[in-house]
């Protein structure tokens, strides 16, 4: 026998590639936690979450999701990857603003290739979507929501806002796409279209793991059980108003009237301009002339000129005009204050500030807010009631939010019948009225009204007829005519809407009543061309945003499409290059628009003359052979004068039914 005697030798073969024993057991037991987990996850939070009690599950490993694998919601995980609704397709709405962060859209740059090959690579983009989810839910949690947040085994995350109360798809939509814009990891995708799926949390992966939950378990049983409110959605519409301009108003593309200056309105009616990226800090510099109220000299002459830079730059940077008051009611801008100070003019602050405010938002947007109509030849009469008070926006804003509740509401439409179309575009003239004029008590003529709704006057006057005679109406008529004044209504939110306006805030800006063009394609192509933008959408879902039957609103794209306003793409209808300028000038709608505007400039030329004949009247003693009555009684004088004739014939008393529609 040979004996090897000295060092064992050591083999060349790699180590063995098996776990020991307590490696698989250790595995193992994180796998059960992980599923454990995963249970607990689904069991709290997925039925809430999902738009529909069903669930689709994904056959081939999480490529595709179709619809004929769908089934009830399961009290327990399914084994395969499986999503649920994000919407419920029945309504057109949802409660769930669902946050996809995907690892692919981080827009990380590596260099490096032998970073860019490996498990680097990975890392980065998994710590860059962990960043801006962290990112995300500071920001909720500083508006005041509550969320739910999980994380994949691949690093991808999801953050889950439920709102109290459905919302409408496209609201939701564009809100992600805003949100999109500040954070490059937000996929937009689920929200896309009404048959939108995200993974819920507990659901199984399509790599072989679970989503968990990156949030305490007891955090999201709250944010579940009690949703956002409505306020929580009203500050996330501010947070992210200057990506929603952006997202809304693309490079190419029209809107119905030329594009509104950077400021929008807040509430309170008082302008701001919005900040991309959300509101920012102040220098330093800035921020320490704000609190303590002294200022370098070699930078700023005086008093004056330190304040302005404070205020100037707090408009710059995205902040409220509410922002910067709550600053000075805390004590941290105490210094601000300060420079207002003067022992002489108690009250100075509250007297400039505002003043100086909008100077600085006009500068910035570096356009005057032009009030008057181009028809408009004599200022209208002032409102109802006179008040200092600007929270007229807000109510004129939540008024053209009740108009699409009412637009939705199946038993007024069929109230309004087949003028349904012309009601609603009277009422959107209405709002452009009242936005116009900076108040929700409006004294436009019916041939004003008209002008913009692409109607006759005849036709407006009967619809506001309609309008204020309807139980819980949309407006309340003030005073009726007399002379020269016309008819007086104030914008009012029926009591039945009252709950869903608070939840469907309209952003500030400027209203798209009827383009000119609409004259010659026709009230139902209006509607459906306001819903169109860049983003494609199917038919039915531009139906569903108009408001309008499927036939109807299918229709209406074929006429749009014909003058070049739609066109379809592989993902279904989007806005058209062609201007509506153009469209009116080819088909003659702009020349009926200017033959239009010249009859009724004559008509108000000629109703003016009338009302001064008759008021000269007064001064002419009563003759037996004129046939007029004695003027000497005010009150007669008065009821005869309330129904005047345009013709050359003077007649006493008020004219036939027919004369009085054509007045």
């Amino acid at each position: 026998m040979a004996t090897i005697t000295g060092q064992r030798a050591s083999s060349a073969l790699p180590p063995r590639d098996t776990p020991s024993s307590a490696e698989a057991i250790s595995a193992l037991s994180h796998a059960d936690e992980t599923a454990q987990s995963a249970r607990s996850a689904w069991r709290s939070v997925a039925s809430s979450l999902a738009g529909t009690p069903h669930v689709r599950t994904s056959k081939d490993g999480g490529r595709t999701y179709p619809a004929r694998w769908a089934g009830p919601l399961p009290a327990e995980p399914p084994q395969q990857p499986c999503t649920v609704a994000v919407y419920n397709p029945a309504s057109g709405a949802g409660c769930l603003l669902a946050l996809d962060l995907d690892q692919g859209r981080t827009g990380c740059d590596v260099h490096d290739a032998a970073i860019y090959y490996h498990h680097e690579r990975g890392a980065a983009t998994a710590a860059e979507v962990e960043r801006q989810a962290a990112e995300l839910g500071r920001l909720l949690e500083r508006l005041g929501g509550r969320y739910v947040a999980d994380v994949g085994p691949s690093g991808g995350r999801h953050v889950l806002v439920l709102f109290a109360a459905a919302l409408p798809w496209l609201e939701l939509r564009d809100l992600v796409r805003a949100i999109a814009l500040r954070y490059p990891a937000v996929d937009p995708a689920p929200h896309a279209s009404l048959g939108g799926q995200i993974s819920p949390p507990g659901s199984r992966h399509k790599s072989g793991g679970w989503r968990v939950l990156s949030t305490p378990l007891v955090d999201a049983r709250e944010a579940a059980e009690h949703p956002c409110g409505p306020e929580v959605w009203a500050r996330l519409l501010t947070e992210f108003a200057a990506e929603l301009r952006q997202a809304e108003h693309p490079a190419t593309g029209e809107t119905l009237f030329p594009r509104e200056s950077w400021a929008e309105l807040d509430d309170t009616g008082t302008p701001w301009a919005p900040r991309l990226g959300g509101r920012a800090p102040l220098s330093a510099e800035l921020e320490r002339v704000a609190r303590t109220g002294r200022w370098d000299r070699s930078h700023y002459a005086g008093r004056s000129e330190a304040r302005m830079a404070v205020v100037g730059a707090a408009a710059v940077r995205g902040w409220q005009l509410a922002d910067v008051w709550a600053a000075v009611a805390s004590g941290a801008w105490k210094g601000l204050a300060a420079l207002y100070e003067r022992c002489s003019e108690p009250g100075r602050m509250e007297r400039l500030l505002p003043l100086e405010w909008r100077k600085c938002i006009g500068e910035i947007s570096r356009e005057e807010n032009v009030r008057q109509w181009h028809t408009s030849d004599a200022n209208t009469r002032p409102p109802a009631q006179e008040s200092s008070s600007s929270a007229e926006y807000g109510l004129i804003r939540q008024w053209l939010t009740a108009i699409l509740c009412a637009a939705e509401d199946p038993e007024r439409v069929k109230g309004w019948g087949h003028r349904a179309i012309a009601v609603r575009l009277v009422l959107l003239a209405l709002g452009q009225a009242a936005m116009v004029s900076g108040s929700s008590v409006v004294e436009f003529g019916t041939r004003n009204l008209a002008l913009h709704s692409a109607l006759s006057h005849r036709t407006v006057s009967r619809v506001l007829r309609i309008l204020r005679d309807e139980p819980d109406p949309l407006i309340d008529l003030v005073s009726p005519r007399r002379l020269a004044r016309a008819d007086r209504y104030a914008l009012r939110i029926p009591d039945r809407y009252a709950e869903s306006v608070r939840w469907r805030r309209r952003r500030a800006g400027r209203i798209e009543a009827a383009h000119p063009a609409f004259l010659a394609l026709g009230g139902t192509s209006a509607l459906v061309y306001q819903v169109l933008d860049q983003a494609e959408a199917r038919g039915a879902e531009v139906a569903r945003a108009a408001r309008l039957s499927a036939s109807a609103a299918s229709a209406a794209l074929r006429v749009l499409a014909e003058h070049g306003l739609a066109e379809r793409g592989p993902g279904g209808w989007r806005r058209g290059p062609v201007a509506l300028a153009d469209v009116a000038e080819s088909t003659g709608a702009a020349d009926l628009q200017r033959e239009r505007e010249a009859r009724y400039k004559r008509d108000r030329e000629s109703w003016r003359a009338r009302l001064r004949q008759y008021q000269g009247a007064r001064q002419l003693p009563a003759s037996p052979r004129d046939g007029w009555w004695s003027l000497d009684d005010g009150d007669e004088y008065d009821e005869m004068c309330r129904w005047p004739v345009i013709s050359d014939d003077f007649v006493r008393g008020p004219p036939p039914a027919e004369a009085r529609e054509s007045a």
